[in-house]
């Protein structure tokens, strides 16, 4: 006799065979019965959980002899040729390849025949969603109002195509993904029962990579078996299904994190002469920053179904990073999982997210720029030396409009990068409630960012006074003074009052030639000025 895959060799033919479904098995059990056989059902689900199985083990308990019965005999005539698939009354229809309208309305007119031996005709349609929109209409009616002997049953992976009009018509059972436990547990029953000696922590793998799916878990033990004979260890596993190891990724991260660009090509050549796929390479790094990140979070340990010696090394990596810091890496490659998995030069693409991920370092939080702070969260390797403080430059003087056009060509470029590199200017009298800035940084960004903007603060007793050349800022700051309040009397020790005001400093002196112009009123050049240094020496029109 042919090999049967585990698979199919251990397909459930009870209710009680299914896994991970109670509440639907046992909502099923009570409607037969009680009598209450609705005339269409929906199961939709990820692949492998057990949708189109459910589908023919209830087609077995409505049409066996016995019943209908909560449990299938599968001894019955009718019981038999429905799991061999050749019952005339049980007709699965691949949706796939059913889709059109045609093949729908002959299935309308097979409806009207009576069962040709048992109780119910039945119509199970896998992977529904595929039916096109006429197909969809053309059903509309049959399912509102079938005749009593015929029962519809749906299987679909994506429940969300199927038309509302048809999900209002039927009952519907979402079967949910099967936990790692129950995955190990079946698949360590049907090793027993195969005869093949087996480790938790070899399942544990499998079951991991299976993502809920029973049927995908037996397939790759299945291709196990066929490597290893009839004993697996966790070494067997890991070459057959190329995974990586936690100690692997801890390396991987800690190379991204230092922007160690050379450092990440030479692992990832590592794991290609040891002919690792790079799509599940690029998956199960994926799956390790996530448990960095519920390590990181607080969750519970158990969430992250890692063995004791996997639990030491996220953990050590995980103590390494801040939570912003795993969140930043973990959103950074995430973007690039589609591509990853759509390229066809897959180890390009890998190298490719990898390296963009190792920017990271030199990435600054938008709260640092707009409050103008220069030091990054996490610097480079190279930018971890202490440097000065930089000097604030200093305005160019008046006398500088005399200069030459093409002095100022050549200065232009130098005074533009001392500019963007000179620090933000700091408010007249912030030292007073510098701590209070500090505060507000870290509890109310924003905030502290709008206080940045202004162009003097005064603390006098219970009163601090911001002063802004902009009215939005000042209005801003007015409007949160609910918030801000309550934590300058926590600082200061004593109840404050915040008051903000816009005003403008005043003005340098005019020269007799400087009048009032479109180019110095327009918006784009005076914020070259604000945020340049610039001056206008001349303008000319043409």
């Amino acid at each position: 006799m042919s090999y049967q895959a585990l698979a199919r060799k251990y397909r459930p033919q009870r209710f009680s065979d299914i896994i991970g479904q109670d509440t639907i098995v046992r909502t099923l059990q009570n409607a037969i019965e009680s009598g209450r056989i609705h005339h269409a059902y929906l199961f939709s689900g990820v692949r492998g959980v057990g949708k189109t199985t459910g589908a023919r083990i209830l087609a077995k308990a409505l049409n066996c002899v016995h019943g209908p019965t909560i449990e299938p005999c599968n001894e019955c005539t009718a019981c038999v040729e429905i799991t061999e698939g050749i019952d005339l009354d049980v007709r699965e229809i691949d949706a796939a390849t059913y889709t059109g309208v045609d093949n729908i309305r002959e299935l309308r007119e097979a409806t009207q025949f009576q069962p040709a031996r048992d109780r119910y005709r039945i119509f199970i349609v896998d992977e529904a969603h595929m039916l096109s929109t006429p197909a969809w209409n053309a059903l509309l009616k049959i399912l509102e109002e079938p005749p009593a002997h015929v029962i519809f049953m749906f299987a679909t992976t994506e429940v969300h195509k199927v038309p509302q009009t048809i999900l209002s018509r039927v009952q519907k059972f979402a079967l949910r993904k099967i936990t790692l436990d129950e995955l190990i547990a079946r698949l360590d029953d049907i090793a027993g029962k195969e005869g093949i000696q087996t480790d938790r922590v070899s399942l544990e793998i499998i079951a991991r990579r299976g993502e809920g799916s029973v049927r995908d878990a037996l397939s790759l033990l299945d291709q196990v078996i066929a490597f290893s004979g009839r004993s697996i260890t966790a070494a067997d596993v890991a070459t057959v299904l190329g995974l990586s190891e936690t100690i692997f990724f801890a390396r991987i991260v800690a190379l991204m994190a230092d922007g160690d660009h050379s450092g990440i090509l030479e692992a990832l050549q590592e794991a290609a002469d040891m002919g690792r796929d790079f799509k599940m390479l690029y998956r199960d790094l994926l799956g390790f920053v996530r448990n960095l990140l519920l390590i990181a979070g607080g969750a519970n340990e158990s969430m992250l179904a890692a063995s004791p010696e996997d639990l030491v090394t996220i953990r050590s990596v995980s103590d390494s990073f801040s939570y912003t810091e795993i969140l930043r890496i973990a959103n950074l490659l995430l973007r690039d999982d589609e591509t990853v998995n759509r390229a066809e030069h897959q180890r390009l693409a890998v190298e490719i997210a990898l390296l963009k991920a190792a920017t990271f370092p030199r990435l600054r939080a938008v709260e640092d720029v707009l409050s103008g702070s220069a030091t990054p969260e996490r610097p480079a390797p190279a930018a971890r030396r202490s440097a000065p403080p930089a000097e604030s430059a200093p305005r160019p003087p008046a006398s500088r409009a005399a200069a030459s056009p093409s002095a100022r060509s050549q200065s232009a470029p130098a005074a533009t990068k001392a500019a963007a590199e000179a620090p933000h200017p700091v408010p007249e009298g912030a030292a007073d409630v510098s701590a209070l800035i500090a505060r507000l940084q870290k509890a109310k960004p924003l905030i502290a960012t709008y206080l940045s903007n202004a162009i003097s603060v005064r603390r006098q007793g219970g009163r601090i006074a911001w002063t802004f050349d902009d009215s939005f800022y000042a209005d801003a700051v007015s409007d949160a003074r609910a918030t801000i309040e309550p934590i300058a009397s926590e600082v200061f020790g004593e109840p404050i009052t915040i008051e903000a005001t816009a005003g403008s400093p005043a003005p340098a002196a005019r020269r007799a030639e400087d009048k009032p112009s479109a180019l110095r009123d327009d918006p784009l050049v005076r914020a070259f000025q604000k945020h340049l240094g610039g001056e206008i020496v001349d303008s000319k029109k043409r």
